[in-house]
């Protein structure tokens, strides 16, 4: 989920200081009433993409970002209606296709996007978007087996054991290219976290290595037999990036009622709540204050 086009966005995200949203046009006051008029919240999350959306049983979409969507629709007193959406080329085709433009094979736009990144060089390259309500950190971690231990040397451990990722992921290409490439040969390709984690369990990889949100609800009820820790990613200050929503430019009100439900959950422990059901451990954004830049250039900040 996490392509490599992307990894530009991540290493914004890593020298940012101060985050901050794209500039805000003209609001449109209607944007908000017609979701309340209509009774309904029109949420953009990744299709296939468990533990934060993907089709139970019973072909409904569930999942962290399902559950927020209906948290916050719920806090504006509407109902959620869930668009599961898949991943284009890039971060920016997804903004384009489900937030400002719609796909030029129509369908639409949805009135909120979750699993954004909220950075600001980021925010300031998409300024068709407004980014806000950061909801949670991903980080990049390494699962091994109990009596490995979480914080082992990756460069001296998986010199001799492999190593499972998914393919064309920022843990990927880390990995096939740092320590000089020392321990490429041991990185084993997968298609989704699900299948190296099962990997793992047979025996097949020594570890993987992947967002620990994906990993831990990938091991399931045998979570207890593995250690998972951040995995140590020499030349990089972080090995984490933090996550939002995203409305279209313009939709000031929404941006707003969104921001504040959201913080809401957050402070009422809900979020984590949430992510206590899907089996992983819920991490503050490493940034809860909402900054903007407007119209004129000022940066405008308020909780």
């Amino acid at each position: 989920m996490y392509r490599i086009k992307d990894i530009l966005i991540f290493a914004a995200a890593v020298a940012s200081l101060v985050l901050a949203s794209s500039a805000i046009a003209e609001d449109e006051p209607s944007a908000l009433d017609r979701i309340r008029e209509r009774g309904v919240l029109e949420v953009a999350v990744y299709n296939d993409f468990p533990p934060f959306s993907y089709r139970d049983e019973r072909g409904r979409i569930v999942g962290i970002d399902a559950d927020i969507a209906h948290a916050l629709a719920k806090s504006l007193g509407v109902a959620a209606a869930i668009r599961a959406v898949g991943a284009d080329e890039s971060m920016e085709d997804d903004l384009r296709n489900n937030v400002w433009k719609g796909h030029y094979l129509g369908g639409g736009v949805a009135d909120v996007m979750l699993h954004v990144p909220y950075d600001a060089a980021f925010a300031e390259e998409n300024d068709r978007v407004i980014f806000v309500a950061p909801y949670y950190r991903e980080q990049v971690v390494v699962a091994v087996e109990k009596g490995v231990g979480a914080n082992l040397d990756p460069l001296d451990y998986f010199s001799h054991e492999k190593v499972g990722v998914e393919l064309d992921t920022l843990t990927d290409f880390y990995l096939l290219s740092a320590y000089n490439g020392k321990i490429r040969n041991q990185v084993v390709h997968f298609s989704n976290i699900g299948k190296a984690v099962n990997a793992l369990k047979n025996g097949e990889v020594a570890g993987v290595a992947g967002p620990r949100s994906e990993i831990e609800f990938a091991l399931g009820d045998q979570a207890a037999n593995y250690a998972v820790g951040p995995i140590q990613m020499p030349g990089l200050s972080t090995s984490g990036w933090d996550l939002g929503a995203a409305v279209k430019q313009g939709n000031g009100a929404l941006a707003d009622a969104v921001e504040k439900a959201m913080s809401q959950l957050r402070q009422s422990s809900s979020l984590s709540k949430i992510f206590t059901q899907y089996r992983s451990t819920y991490q503050l954004p490493s940034r809860t204050r909402l900054v903007r830049v407007e119209p004129d250039g000022r940066i405008s900040q308020r909780d």
